[in-house]
């Protein structure tokens, strides 16, 4: 995936029109700082890969860019970002609060990122082609052989802006059936809550994924939550 062509079909990404931050597209403005900015890195023996500039890096999931910015005091610098690599093709991640019979879905599952065990609810990248109502229902089905039976639309979540682009969709997401915890997704159990003992988790930070408090907060203002 090359900086250039992410900059021509997804012009959306770079617009300037409304951002105190401007990109710089210019391609000799951003030859000519990669120069100076690896001179000073060299005389700092630090790495002279942070004066990079374009996709620094390129995974199956995510890329991430760093863009050449001018700050409105005049300062030009790189500015990276995350992107979800499903997001350039049509895709986009999802996350679902689910219930079923009144109590609320939570997995048990282990994240590599903060090497800990968590309590969150069903979530997952996108992918190409796939609408986020179709990737909803499908995550829940690998991550715990569950069946939808209606989906509402929460509105779309960034999870954090300072650093991540990631287009996220949230649903609230009523269960018909559900199978066995998937052990290939980290998962090692699930457990049914009231919405009492959802809110008590969350309140002592017994949850502390921002996904599921999201899930959580947005439906509870739409009076999804009883």
């Amino acid at each position: 995936m090359k900086y250039e062509n992410i900059m021509k079909e997804h012009s959306d990404l770079f617009e300037n029109a409304d951002s105190p931050i401007k990109i710089i597209k210019d391609d000799s403005r951003i030859q000519e700082w990669q120069k100076n900015r690896r001179a000073e890195l060299l005389s700092e023996g630090k790495p002279l890969e942070w004066a990079d500039i374009g996709v620094v890096l390129n995974d199956p999931y995510i890329v991430v860019l760093r863009d050449l910015v001018e700050f409105p005091g005049g300062h030009v610098g790189g500015y990276f970002r995350v992107i979800n690599r499903a997001d350039f093709n049509g895709g986009q991640g999802v996350v679902m609060l689910c219930e079923k019979d009144g109590k609320y879905l939570l997995l048990h599952q282990y994240r590599h990122p903060v090497r800990s065990w968590s309590f969150e609810v069903p979530r997952g990248f996108g992918q190409a082609g796939i609408t986020a109502e179709e990737q909803a229902k499908i995550e829940v089905f690998e991550e715990v052989g569950g069946e939808i039976s209606k989906l509402v639309d929460l509105g779309v979540y960034y999870n954090n802006t300072g650093l991540e682009a990631n287009k996220v969709k949230l649903f609230y997401a009523k269960l018909q059936s559900i199978g066995q915890p998937s052990e290939e997704e980290g998962i090692e159990s699930y457990l049914w809550v009231s919405l009492i003992e959802l809110e008590e988790m969350i309140a002592k930070a017994k949850i502390t994924d921002g996904f599921t408090i999201a899930a959580y907060t947005r439906a509870k203002l739409r009076g999804l939550l009883a």
